[in-house]
């Protein structure tokens, strides 16, 4: 072994006799203990999903911190008591240093988690800000590590990366433009976890579901009939977001229905009415609105708005709503020209 080597590896072993001081170890397990004691104090009254996810995590981070436990008690005892084995004390130490960080990101990721949940706790965060945060203290720690252990410069290496790092970026595009779309959305908030929201792209086509996560690269969505939905987030950026859940207000349906335009109208209406008072799912402590719209040379045409129980609920209600209609006008002999069903951005207040 050379003299250079020789003195390395000396400079790493003083410096890491430093780091993995009593000190450091009193203030994990403290930061550790306080993940926990925060998550059961102040948490209560998370949903049963979101208490299993924290749950987990907790036992990660016990999982840990045992390894740390185990760990640090090794290379203590080697420093202490077996001075012999001090190339050996090398690896234990940088094994210890490296699970000491890694229990440091998890705890403060489950504190920030446990502090965004303070004012979300039934729907959720978004796990985006709270990975932002994790990546930069993992970052940091990252550098400080190779510096305070291997004496790593980084100013040196920064100034000759440039080129690297154009390469990268390029390489990232497509990555690098959802994250930062993300973070937009979330200085923005159209919507929140929880929060039913409707897509429009430009096409006539519409994504439609309830807001489960929005993660670095994508927002994720529960639809209708409870598949999921992966937006890439510039997407979301680049369309028309319609939130139905944002101002707690009743969600307000249009149907169109065509009609003889020989009938009776008050006898279509009056019909029309009795149909929505009998569906399931039409609140009925709100105004329905039947009304004549327009005389077309293929009819009458009638148009019927209506304040529905739950977004997810719309298409089940409308169902009903032509099923009945449909008997009732041919029990009375009225002649259907044509059903034509719109989604309306309507609402009104609740009760």
């Amino acid at each position: 072994m050379g003299i250079n080597e020789t003195e390395n590896l000396g400079t790493i072993h003083d410096r890491l006799v430093v780091l993995l001081g009593i000190d450091a170890f009193i203030a994990l397990t403290l930061l550790s203990v306080g993940a926990y004691f925060f998550y059961k104090v102040f948490l209560r009254g998370l949903s049963s999903e979101r208490h299993d996810i924290l749950r987990l995590q907790l036992k990660e981070l016990l999982l840990n911190y045992l390894t740390l436990v185990v760990l640090w008690a090794i290379q203590f005892l080697i420093q202490k008591q077996f001075s012999f084995l001090g190339p050996f004390f090398n690896y234990m130490g940088i094994a210890t240093v490296l699970f000491g960080a890694l229990v440091f990101v998890r705890a403060t990721k489950i504190l920030v988690k446990g502090y965004l949940f303070l004012g979300s706790m039934t729907a959720g965060v978004p796990i985006l800000i709270v990975n932002i945060v994790t990546l930069i203290i993992s970052i940091f720690i990252a550098a400080w590590l190779s510096t305070s252990v291997f004496g790593v410069r980084w100013a040196p290496l920064l100034a000759t990366s440039a080129i690297v790092s154009v390469v990268l970026g390029l390489a990232l595009q497509e990555t690098l433009g959802n994250l930062f779309a993300g973070v937009a959305l979330q200085f923005d908030k159209p919507y929140e976890i929880g929060d039913w929201i409707e897509l429009s792209t430009g096409s006539s086509e519409k994504i439609a579901g309830e807001v489960y996560e929005i993660s670095w690269r994508a927002t994720i969505l529960y639809g209708l009939f409870d598949e999921v939905i992966t937006l890439p987030n510039r997407l979301v950026a680049q369309s028309e977001v319609s939130n139905f859940s944002a101002r707690k207000k009743a969600i307000y349906r249009g149907l169109n229905i065509v009609l003889d335009s020989d009938a009776d109208e008050e006898q279509i209406k009056s019909i029309l009415r009795e149909v929505l008072r009998e569906t399931k799912g039409v609140l009925q402590h709100l105004e329905h609105y039947v009304m004549l719209r327009d005389l077309t040379e293929k009819g009458a045409l009638y148009r019927l708005f209506y304040p529905i129980v739950h977004y997810s609920k719309q298409y089940l209600i409308v169902d009903e709503i032509l099923m009945k209609a449909q008997d009732r006008f041919k029990a009375a002999g009225i002649q259907v020209s044509r059903l034509q069903v719109s989604i309306e951005n309507k609402m009104k207040e609740g009760a």
